[in-house]
């Protein structure tokens, strides 16, 4: 298969590494061309223009939020098939379902779930939006990038991430807040995080995030910038259903304060420095 990623940030370049490596041929785009070298060297084909992207099979966008979506989508000129993995709000997804109408467009919402090393790997979970005929045309190509799940709507995968999201934040600032108790316990963290794992306590965030947390040795994954987005858009959107999130509104201040000390660039698990005081 032929694919073009827009957007080669963390998710975008690890998406295309793993394609590479499974044997497609991949095109990148991006602002910022200072990038290109790194990934030139992986194998990725960098191009200077969309124009480049519009004889590939597939166009995936990892972008930062939905609005790149729109303005990329306004300017691709394509009957490929667009795979759209960026984070974005309801109110973004209406816009960019207006552009792809409009140009009558193959669209496919695919909301990530997993970090770098999950894209780089191909293990990523996708939750999948839009028509299930053309998501099931292009299973099989949504494959190479991990799990697909068929969730339904556009606007229903699009909410779903950013509840799963907004869960899995909540989840480590409970971790955070609870390590100094945890370190107390003068246990390894090996043992730590096998014993909490067999109990009811177990998650994703306690087998990946606790381990940095304790060790206070924090990896580019998920910026706290991001995390602030996806938090504040689940807010708004309750706040619209008059539907109130007390806790996740002090979980947004926890995040705003940690950024106002510089924390969080590579993670935002990096939050528990500021719990640590």
């Amino acid at each position: 298969m032929r694919a073009c990623i827009v957007g080669l940030g963390r998710m975008g370049r690890g998406m295309a590494i793993n394609l590479v490596n499974k044997g497609n041929v991949v095109y990148g785009y991006d602002v910022n061309k200072s990038i290109y070298s790194t990934l030139s060297s992986a194998g990725v084909k960098t191009v200077d223009s969309l124009s480049q992207c519009s004889d590939t099979d597939y166009v995936l966008l990892a972008l930062p939020t939905g609005r790149e979506s729109s303005q990329i989508i306004n300017e691709l000129n394509t009957n490929t098939v667009i795979i759209d993995t960026t984070t974005m709000n309801l109110t973004e997804i209406g816009q960019v379902l207006s552009v792809v109408r409009n140009k009558k467009l193959k669209y496919i919402t695919a909301r990530l779930e997993g970090g770098p090393k999950q894209a780089e790997s191909g293990s990523l979970v996708l939750f999948i939006g839009g028509d299930e005929q053309l998501y099931r045309q292009n299973e099989e190509f949504l494959r190479q990038l991990g799990t697909p799940i068929y969730i339904g709507t556009h606007e229903q995968a699009t909410l779903l991430k950013l509840i799963s999201t907004s869960i899995i934040i909540a989840n480590t600032m409970i971790l955070a807040e609870l390590a100094p108790l945890i370190k107390d316990l003068g246990l390894d963290t090996n043992t730590l995080i096998k014993a909490l794992s067999m109990s009811g306590a177990d998650s994703a965030q306690l087998r990946i995030r606790l381990p940095w947390i304790l060790n206070g040795n924090y990896p580019e994954s998920f910026s706290i910038d991001l995390a602030r987005y996806v938090i504040d858009e689940t807010i708004k959107y309750s706040m619209s259903k008059d539907k109130p999130l007390p806790i996740m509104s002090v979980i947004d201040k926890m995040l705003e304060i940690a950024k106002n000390e510089g924390k969080g660039k590579g993670d935002f698990s990096e939050t528990a420095e500021i719990l640590k005081k």
